[in-house]
């Protein structure tokens, strides 16, 4: 059925590798992939976001993506509750820490809960529950190199309130677990 529903994007990549179509799975519920380094797993993760109408809890490893924190920015502006939880040896030390940092500064100073998570050796999980009842998940770090260099991939689960609950439960567990981000520029 997956093969099946397989189409050739409008602007592939010189890969030319296909990008699944949305596949409806039980009448209401509807999965849609995306991939990257060919562009359709950040569009995925962006039009996500986007398509927010009351909240965005979002959990990452990393969050040095400048096009992701703009559109939580653009969420927040708009009236959707966002709040981030992201790993804080990812984001503030080592090789990203600059970009990792500058991400949750301007999360934070556009009014975002924003706390960093240090009781497990990495904070790895990479997932948005949107709205109570959506789940984006996969290996897509929310970094401009898994946009552009890495080999990952994102799936968006719409419509599965059961679903989104368990990831939301999750969510709050490590939230639970996080110190605040306070800037310190």
């Amino acid at each position: 059925m997956v093969a099946s529903s397989l189409v050739w994007a409008d602007q592939a990549p010189a890969s030319s590798e296909p990008v699944a179509a949305p596949v409806l799975v039980d009448g209401a519920r509807r999965i849609e992939v995306g991939f990257s380094p060919e562009g359709s797993a950040q569009d995925l993760v962006l039009r996500t976001i986007g398509a927010a109408k009351s909240s965005i809890r979002l959990s990452a490893y990393m969050l040095t993506s400048p096009d992701v924190t703009k559109a939580l920015i653009s969420a927040k502006q708009r009236g959707v509750d966002v709040a981030v939880v992201a790993d804080h040896q990812g984001n503030l030390q080592g090789g990203a820490a600059r970009a990792g940092q500058h991400a949750l500064t301007l999360l934070a100073r556009a009014g975002i809960p924003t706390r960093t998570v240090k009781a497990y050796a990495i904070h790895h999980d990479k997932f948005m529950v949107i709205d109570g009842k959506a789940v984006e998940t996969g290996s897509y770090n929310y970094t401009a190199a898994a946009a552009r260099n890495n080999s990952e991939n994102a799936l968006v689960v719409w419509n599965d309130a059961d679903l989104a609950e368990q990831y939301l439960n999750h969510w709050q567990s490590r939230w639970e677990k996080g110190q605040a981000f306070k800037p310190s520029y």
